[in-house]
Parts: C-alpha cells; sequence; structure tokens
C-alpha cells in the first residue's frame, strides 16, 4: 500500500508517456479547431460583402429606387457657418447671463 491507499500498478515512466499521448491528442484537436477558425474568418467577409448587398436592396426596394439615384459618395463641401453671428449670438447671451447672475447675486446680499 502507498501513502494515499493502492499503489500504481503501472511505473512512473508508462503514465507520464500516457499523459503524453493524451497531451498530443488534445493538440491537435486544438490545431484542428484554430484552422477552422481562421477559415470562417476569412469566409466572414464573404458573408459581409453579401449582407451589404441584401441591405443595399432591402433599402433599393423601400426607398421605390431612389436610393440608386443617389450618388456612392457626397462631393459637395458643407455650408460654411458663419462666426461672426455665431459670436454675436453668443456675445448676447452671455451678457444676458451676466446680468442674470449679477441681478441674482445682488438678491442673495440684500
Amino acid at each position: 500500500m502507498g501513502l494515499f491507499g493502492k499503489t500504481s500498478d503501472r511505473s512512473p515512466k508508462e503514465m507520464v508517456t500516457e499523459w503524453s499521448q493524451k497531451i498530443r491528442k488534445e493538440m491537435r484537436v486544438i490545431d484542428r479547431q484554430i484552422r477552422d477558425t481562421f477559415e470562417s474568418m476569412e469566409d466572414g467577409e464573404e458573408m459581409e460583402e453579401a449582407a451589404e448587398e441584401e441591405v443595399d436592396k432591402i433599402l433599393f426596394d423601400i426607398t421605390a429606387g431612389a436610393l440608386g439615384k443617389a450618388p456612392s459618395k457626397v462631393t459637395d463641401a458643407l455650408p460654411e457657418i458663419q462666426p461672426a453671428a455665431a459670436a454675436a449670438a453668443s456675445e448676447d447671451e452671455s451678457e444676458e447671463d451676466i446680468e442674470a447672475m449679477q441681478s441674482r447675486l445682488a438678491a442673495l446680499r440684500s
């Protein structure tokens, strides 16, 4: 009898050999799974293109063909915001805010 009950019938060398074989077998299984994963990732690009085509078809149907007439890219420049008008509006608002804050401060002091 061994320290913890029954003794092993096999030698440690046999046990190590068995474990090594099991580990190699598991590694082969994992390698196959990883290869399958990478192959499916490559298929993902094709699936993405197919999905985009389906979305375009559906949008074309929903918009009654108006989507097909739209340009694929917008080349027009965005309209520029007039900074003088925006600055003047913000100055008016900030002056009004300052006056309101000053009146509240005066009310608190009294």
